[in-house]
């Protein structure tokens, strides 16, 4: 089964995917966890699900490349894509955004796991128009999730992950 979430900044994707991970138990994967100080967002870290490996995907500063006020450090996103060929059974990645996006290895990475036998829950970026974004949001079976759905939503995954 191939599943995707999408749905505007902050709605529980990754929520969403913690959720499914919890309870399908063996899954593989990463999401992306946003970092905060003083109550204010200064980037987002890579999460392996599995070790708990964590490394910086963006923070704000300057440098090369940049999403936004972030710079993306595209060696934490091969690093983490790297092991995505490795990935068996039920397999999580949060998210296929913009800052994912600038790794040449993560779009190879994730194009072998969308042909592979493996169980996929993918977070996709809402507004993206790249070819791998509009490739899984046509092939797999599409969430918008919101506030009133999130929960049921993560309920459904569940179940057909379960089975």
């Amino acid at each position: 089964m191939k599943v995707a979430v999408t749905g505007r900044p902050g709605i529980g994707k990754t929520t969403l995917c913690m959720k499914v991970f919890k309870a399908v138990g063996d899954a593989e994967g990463f999401v992306t966890l946003e970092v905060r100080e003083r109550g204010r967002r200064i980037g987002f870290k890579l999460h392996d699900l599995k070790s708990g490996e964590e490394l910086w995907l963006a923070r704000v500063g300057e440098g090369y490349p940049k999403v936004g006020k972030y710079v993306v450090f595209v060696d934490s996103i091969e690093r983490f894509s790297e092991r995505m060929k490795y990935y068996k059974g039920v397999v999580i990645i949060d998210e296929v955004g913009p800052m994912e996006l600038k790794s040449k290895s993560f779009i190879n990475s994730m194009y072998e796991l969308i042909e592979s036998p493996n169980d996929l829950l993918v977070t996709v970026h809402y507004k993206s128009r790249h070819p791998l974004v509009e490739r899984i949001k046509r092939d797999f079976k599409l969430y918008v999730i919101d506030e009133r759905n999130r929960d049921d939503v993560a309920e459904e995954i569940i179940k057909v992950f379960k089975k």
